[in-house]
């Protein structure tokens, strides 16, 4: 028989046995269902290299700067003129659009068919885009050629002659060109929303349609031209192997006789946002599926709320596993995309999301988008949702930028801006230290529960699905108010 003692002694043993198994197998369980929980550390991110942009101003105002990218065999050369469609006269929008292209056209010493044969000769690529706030001359070319460009660019900007037939020509094509615009769907939805946020402001004028460009001379042409086309009104930023002296030096023997003056300014005030939700429908007659455009009024490029906000565009509806996609149209299947968008300027931006839909589910894609929006507006976004959307955008960034003309106009847009080199070259930093209270905060900053809808279709096919809205506004594919139909009340 065992004692007493031996019993003990066996008891003992079995409890520190089963300690040990405990300490054994649960504890590395423990680990790891803590590991699970917590995400690995991240991989270091590779560092961020974009070239220093330096700058210089000439004495007649003009003011360069050069991003420096060696072993490149490119030079792109981009003048900004810090005239777009907001400089148009109220009575010409479309203007400063057409001012732009019509510098192209021939000069005093260069025929349009001449500039063309240069920049063919010089293994070239121009053009000219005009923007809310500013119009850019994108010059691409062989780097042995940097003087050949600046040369035909100097002819184009300093002695044009605006040639009455080229004018004349450019109106037919202008007008052809916005008149084809204008039976697409989204064009329609886009110049619709800009027409009705910006109703009394000067960014309404890119919205202007064909009717406009008949009345547009070479009066007008000139006058704006001498208005608005002076080096101390304008960028020229140099993107390629060469230095900032070496840019001053032959930038100067080109365009140092590009005479100044003292620049009329206009205050264009920030507009304001839309403080009630309005339903329009754009009747586009033909049209077999519905664009909806829903948007408001936010902040302008250069504001401190930009990172934030592109992290919660980026979860509402930045991707197809964003939100709006994977309700829209994986979940109910009411949609054929269903994205969201941020369009940024210098005195606001424009927060919008756009989907394309079936008619009869109009109403509910409307209704599952608003919901979306409000939802991102009244709860916090998960730490998973927001720390996968840092992670695309840093992962993208390199995408945006490493192609020349995309790196190029990065460049062109933060001299436009004035947004400084910080402003990219901190962009992973940036967006590191967005966290999900942050996001939130900055989404109660901005109205985005009172947008307004806009609902581009064929009405004959699309009215009996709309008669759930309270109101809706109705437009011809031109954007004139035709009538307001309520809800109950017969047509």
């Amino acid at each position: 028989m065992k004692t007493l003692e031996q019993k003990l002694r066996r008891r003992r043993f079995q409890g520190l046995f089963f300690i040990l198994a405990f300490v054994i197998f649960v504890f590395p369980l423990q680990s790891q269902e803590r590991y699970r929980r917590s995400p690995p550390f991240p991989e270091p991110l590779d560092e961020l290299k974009l070239p220093k942009i330096e700058s210089f101003s000439l004495s007649n105002g003009l003011r360069i700067a050069v991003a420096r990218r060696e072993g490149l065999p490119l030079i792109s050369l981009q003048l900004v003129v810090m005239a777009g469609e907001s400089h148009s006269p109220e009575k010409l929008p479309g203007l400063a659009t057409f001012t732009a292209t019509m510098l192209t056209k021939g000069s005093f010493e260069l025929s349009s068919s001449r500039i063309e044969e240069i920049i063919e000769s010089v293994g070239g690529n121009f053009s000219v885009s005009t923007f809310l706030d500013y119009s850019v001359f994108a010059f691409t070319f062989l780097e042995e050629y940097l003087d050949e460009a600046l040369d035909v660019l100097s002819k184009m900007i300093l002695v044009p002659i605006f040639p009455r037939r080229e004018i004349d020509n450019e109106k037919r094509i202008l007008f052809y060109e916005l008149r084809r615009k204008g039976t697409d769907p989204e064009f329609a939805a886009h110049n619709q929303l800009f027409r009705i946020l910006f109703h009394d402001h000067p960014y309404k004028k890119a919205t202007y349609t064909e009717d406009f460009i008949r009345n547009i001379s070479y009066k007008e042409i000139l006058d704006f031209y001498n208005q608005h086309y002076l080096p101390n009104n304008a960028h020229l930023v140099l993107v390629g192997d060469l230095n900032l002296p070496t840019a001053v030096r032959k930038v100067s023997h080109y365009l140092n006789t590009w005479r100044n003056k003292e620049i009329e300014r206009h205050f264009i005030p920030a507009p304001e946002p839309s403080e009630a939700k309005r339903i329009c429908l754009v009747d586009l007659p033909g049209a077999e599926d519905s664009t909806i455009y829903i948007g408001n009024v936010v902040f302008p490029k250069k504001s401190q709320d930009f990172f934030p906000f592109i992290v919660l565009n980026q979860v509402l509806g930045g991707t197809t596993n964003s939100r709006l996609f994977m309700n829209l149209r994986e979940s109910k299947g009411y949609a054929y995309f269903a994205f969201s968008e941020v369009e940024l300027f210098k005195r606001s931006g424009v927060f919008l999301v756009k989907a394309k839909v079936r008619p009869e589910v109009v109403y509910l894609s409307v209704k599952e988008s608003l919901k979306e929006i409000e939802n991102i507006i009244k709860e916090e976004i998960t730490n998973f949702e927001i720390e996968q959307a840092k992670s695309y955008l840093i992962g993208n960034f390199p995408l945006q930028v490493e192609t020349f003309e995309s790196f190029c106009s990065r460049i062109t847009e933060a001299q436009a801006f004035a947004l400084g080199n910080e402003f990219w070259n901190d962009y992973y930093k940036n967006i590191m230290l967005i966290s999900s209270e942050k996001v939130f905060e900055v989404a109660q900053k901005y109205p985005l529960l009172t947008p307004v809808v806009i609902i581009v279709a064929d009405k004959t096919k699309i009215m009996e699905h709309l008669s759930d809205f309270e109101e809706i506004e109705v437009y011809d594919s031109r954007g004139q108010l035709q009538y307001t139909q309520k809800k109950g009340v017969e047509e």
